[in-house]
């Protein structure tokens, strides 16, 4: 179900930049966005001052539902990866749109479990697997969701920094950086600016295994 199509009806459109903040951690929670067109990377902040980068909404997704829910503050800064188009909808907005469509609510449920249960599994592969393993993983599954076939291999459309990566696998840049370097050497990957290629698919769901 098409989240944001849903919202549409209740919210206004507005039009976010690539780079731009939608939102930021501890900002007060007025809100809830539905992602009609482009890319929202989701990410906290450290206790050490670092950058945890928790996932990305796509089209029909919605972000800053929680927050509408329960009044707190907001507990993620929301990044555009691409210049976006979204639905925004107050919080009586959205509160409306929860009564008065069935499939929202139900749907909203279902993808917070998702939700929920994919923290669980990215807690406990960060807590038992190191740095190159959890960055196999994460190159394994973002070439799943968004890879395009590139001749003999597949280029993953999303523009990657080594600080988003290492934001996405919590590690330092220099380990990162260090674990792309093995995986390069290994013959999985290519890498450019703000570019990751998967040239050996099978290499590197070994290498996720360890």
């Amino acid at each position: 179900m098409d989240l944001a199509e849903l919202l549409d009806g209740y919210g206004t459109a507005m039009r976010v930049r690539a780079g731009d903040i939608v939102f930021r951690e501890g900002d007060p929670s007025g809100a809830a966005y539905g992602v009609v067109a482009g890319r929202i990377r989701i990410e906290v902040t450290t206790p050490t001052g670092g950058r945890l980068v928790l996932g990305v909404k796509e089209p029909g997704d919605l972000l800053g539902e929680l927050g509408a829910l329960d009044g707190s503050a907001r507990s993620a800064t929301a990044v555009a990866v691409d210049d976006v188009q979204l639905v925004q909808a107050s919080v009586d907005e959205f509160l409306r749109a929860l009564e008065e469509e069935p499939g929202l609510a139900v749907d909203l449920l279902r993808r917070v479990s998702q939700d929920l249960r994919s923290a669980v599994d990215r807690t406990t592969v960060r807590a038992s697997a190191d740095t190159t393993q959890r960055l196999a993983i994460l190159l394994c599954d973002l070439s799943q969701r968004y890879g395009e076939v590139n001749g003999s291999g597949v280029h993953i459309d999303l523009a990657l920094t080594q600080e988003d990566v290492a934001g996405w696998i919590g590690a330092t840049r220099e380990a990162t950086a260090r674990s792309l370097r093995t995986l390069r050497d290994g013959g999985c990957v290519t890498t450019g600016r703000r570019r990751i290629g998967v040239t050996d698919l099978t290499a590197l769901q070994r290498a996720a295994v360890g």
